[in-house]
Order: C-alpha cells, then sequence, then structure tokens
C-alpha cells in the first residue's frame, strides 16, 4: 500500500478488513473535473462488469467547524446539508451535477467529482442510506451505502 495517494491507500484498508480479495481497480478524479465528464465516467466504470461496487472517497467542507484547523465558513452548513441529503436519497434533485465548483473548492470539499462519478454509476440502485454526517476536527465527513 505504500506509494499511492492516502484515498487509496485508506480505501485499499478498508477493503481488505471487510475481507475483500477480488479485483480492485483505482481510479482517481481531479477537483477541475465537471459534471457531465464525471458522470458519464461513472456510467462507464458500472459496465465494467456483471457486478460492480465502488468505494467512493471524498470529504465535504474542511471549514465546517470551530474545531479544524481552518477558520470555519458558515457556507460550509448549507453544502453539508446538501451532501447530507443527497447521500440519502441517491442525489434524487441533482445536487452532486450542480454542485458549485468554485465554492467547494474554497471550503475544501474533495467529494465532489467523486459523487458526481457515483451519482452517474447510480441507474441500478434503489436503496440509499445516509449512515454518518458528522464534522471531525473541522471536516464533515459521511459514510452512506447505494445498492440495488
Amino acid at each position: 500500500m505504500s506509494g499511492l495517494p492516502m484515498a487509496f491507500s485508506f480505501g485499499a484498508r478498508l477493503l481488505q478488513q471487510a475481507g475483500w480479495s477480488g479485483p480492485v481497480r483505482a481510479y482517481e478524479l481531479d477537483d477541475a473535473r465537471n459534471w457531465p465528464t464525471n458522470g458519464e465516467d461513472g456510467v462507464n466504470l458500472a459496465r465494467w462488469a456483471d457486478r460492480v461496487g465502488l468505494l467512493v472517497m471524498g470529504n465535504g467542507p474542511t471549514r465546517a467547524g470551530a474545531d479544524g484547523a481552518r477558520r470555519p465558513d458558515p457556507r460550509a452548513e448549507g453544502i453539508d446539508a446538501g451532501i447530507a441529503a443527497a447521500l440519502a436519497r441517491g442525489d434524487a434533485d441533482g445536487f452532486f451535477p450542480n454542485m458549485d465548483a468554485a465554492l467547494a473548492r474554497e471550503l475544501g470539499v474533495s467529494g465532489r467529482s467523486p459523487w458526481q462519478l457515483l451519482d452517474g454509476a447510480d441507474e441500478d440502485l434503489t436503496t440509499h442510506r445516509l449512515l454518518c454526517a458528522e464534522i471531525i476536527d473541522g471536516v464533515s465527513c459521511f459514510v452512506a451505502t447505494w445498492s440495488p
């Protein structure tokens, strides 16, 4: 796992702890990418095999709480609420495709492109659950599952 970007190392560790022994492909997204490219890539990734599992990683605002390293930004609260709602309902209203890239950059959101990719791959996923939405050291963290 050494030499991998931190998110890949962390993701590999999560898969290992879950007992995953199948093939893994890593796919890194640049923050400058936009919808519809991310959505199209999600559709293509979902078609790689008959069954595909995606471990999508990214964080919400890094300026969300007073306990963080950066000064809190009041705009983070609205972005947090939008991310949580979109993850909980499978982004039914298009929050991720329409997430403002400049605002996401300003607030330190690294999940915008990965969540757009997930939204594109969501064609056959009907069950959406938000398991956790917390601010840890000023960073908004979310855990959700989307499944058929």
